[in-house]
């Protein structure tokens, strides 16, 4: 019995011990990492520093010091100016600012609302407003997920009754998903990292790239999924009722955004859908149809910064992880609840994804009854004679936007004769740019897209289309 109870004491104690060292443990910094992981991995075959820090995590959350920050090279391109009636010795960070938009930290600890024009989108290259003229501070409950090392202690902006928290680095640095790294560091060969496993390749990932919580409620709102929720849209897929984690498909040390700045031979993607799925081509009159799974797939149905509808589809700019299509008739509207704050789910917890986020986004002039046609058992079956439905375009060509003038809509039609790298831009009649209404890849046809110009004021504008080598460019005129 004594033996029995001193066993028991022990392992109290060992297990207050293993507590104690984990909580004791600091956060060193990114270049104490470096001293070791800028070097190619034997296990790896790369430089882990040198891609990692190519990836989006690292400028989550970017310091200001009187200029623009430096973003790694054939990425972003960057924020070259601020909100107006500012300056750069204004603020203290930059959200983001690496492929979707960019937000600006005061030095007061605010983020910057006071304007209609305060955040910066990409896409469009435009100003749209963020919590316009409300206070919002930057704390922990945004940056938890920006920084390394987060904690509610202290007040980075130096004023302690302000509480908004502190962080060891901005952005997220190793030390953000492996963790604390002190005693790594004095004993890189007996003590590893304290997040390793499954710890490190779900349940960090899952940490912050979910919202609401970790689980298969998916947020939505504006007719889109919500940004950072993929561990909601993998636990309402197949994939993760089979127990997937981000690193089954995943390299997080490899840039994913921007795949042409990773090293030549790397790539993000360690597995892709064929791995599992080798049969699962689609054939086109008898031959395979150069399509990749995740065009269907994945399609674009969350909103970071940019949703639009193009024709008769609509596509957000972040590729969803639901995976399943819905291929009944019906529009983007049946996939949400009544409410519209999320996603609809089966009887077994899943979601899917309807046709005019699926196909319609490039098939913009089709509708999703001619979809859903063509959609069922299409691996199974294939696509037989659509070729015939209609006689593709001979060239390119921009139409005349109508109607014309316009009042605040306008539908803009252009055909392609082949599959095309499209771009649809939007100037001021001196030439100054206005904003990006497409930028995707689409296949051989005809296609249009919507162009609202509600925030815009009277006046004549330029539209330019650029598919492949081909550019076009037409003028248009708003009368309010």
């Amino acid at each position: 019995m004594k033996q029995a109870v001193l066993i028991i004491l022990v392992g109290v104690i060992s297990t207050m011990l293993l507590v104690n060292q984990t909580q004791a443990q600091t956060y060193v910094g990114s270049d104490s990492c470096i001293t070791c992981h800028n070097t190619v991995d034997a296990n790896l075959g790369y430089n882990i520093y040198e891609e990692y820090i190519k990836t989006g995590h690292p400028y989550k959350l970017n310091p200001v010091d009187g200029a623009p920050p430096v973003y790694p090279p054939n990425t972003s391109p960057g924020v070259t100016q601020t909100p107006p009636g500012t300056t750069w010795d204004d603020f203290a960070f930059v959200i983001g600012g690496y492929g979707w938009k960019a937000r600006f930290v005061r030095k007061n600890g605010m983020i910057f609302t006071t304007d209609s024009s305060a955040q910066y989108n990409f896409e469009t290259q435009s100003w749209v407003p963020y919590h316009y003229g409300e206070t919002k501070y930057y704390n922990k409950g945004c940056f938890k997920c920006h920084t390394t090392g987060a904690t509610p202690e202290g007040s980075w902006n130096g004023v302690p009754d302000d509480s908004l928290g502190t962080f060891s680095e901005p952005g997220i640095r190793c030390e953000g998903c492996h963790g604390p790294g002190s005693e790594h560091v004095a004993n890189p060969t007996g003590v590893h990292p304290p997040n390793s496993g499954t710890a490190l390749t779900w349940d960090i990932c899952a940490s912050c790239h979910n919202r609401g919580g970790v689980s298969n409620s998916i947020p939505a709102s504006g007719g889109y999924i919500k940004h950072h929720e993929q561990s909601n849209e993998m636990l309402a897929s197949k994939h993760g009722q089979m127990n997937f984690t981000c690193a089954t498909c995943h390299d997080a040390h490899i840039a994913l955004r921007y795949p042409d700045v990773a090293s030549e031979g790397l790539t993000a993607i360690t597995t892709t859908c064929e791995t599992c799925h080798p049969n699962k081509e689609v054939m086109l009159n008898g031959s395979p149809k150069p399509i990749s799974c995740v065009d269907c797939h994945m399609a674009p149905a969350s909103k970071s910064a940019v949703g639009m509808q193009v024709g008769n589809g609509w596509r957000g700019d972040i590729k969803t992880h639901i995976f399943k299509i819905n291929t009944d008739a019906v529009t983007k509207d049946s996939m949400f609840t009544g409410d519209g704050a999320s996603v609809k789910l089966d009887a077994n917890g899943l979601a899917a994804v309807t046709l005019d986020f699926a196909c319609l986004r490039c098939h913009t002039d089709e509708t999703v009854a001619w979809a859903s046609t063509y959609a069922k058992d299409i691996h199974t079956n294939g696509i037989v004679g659509i070729a015939g439905t209609k006689i593709l375009p001979k060239e390119f060509s921009l139409s005349q936007n109508y109607p014309n003038p316009f009042n605040p809509s306008t539908t803009i039609k252009f055909a392609l004769p082949q599959t095309s790298n499209v771009t649809l831009e939007i100037y001021s009649i001196t030439g100054e740019f206005i904003g990006k209404l497409l930028e995707d890849k689409l296949p051989a046809g005809e296609h249009s897209v919507v162009f609202d110009a509600s925030n815009l004021s009277s006046g004549v504008y330029l539209y330019r289309l650029t598919a492949n080598e081909y550019t076009q460019v037409k003028k248009m005129t708003l009368l309010r």
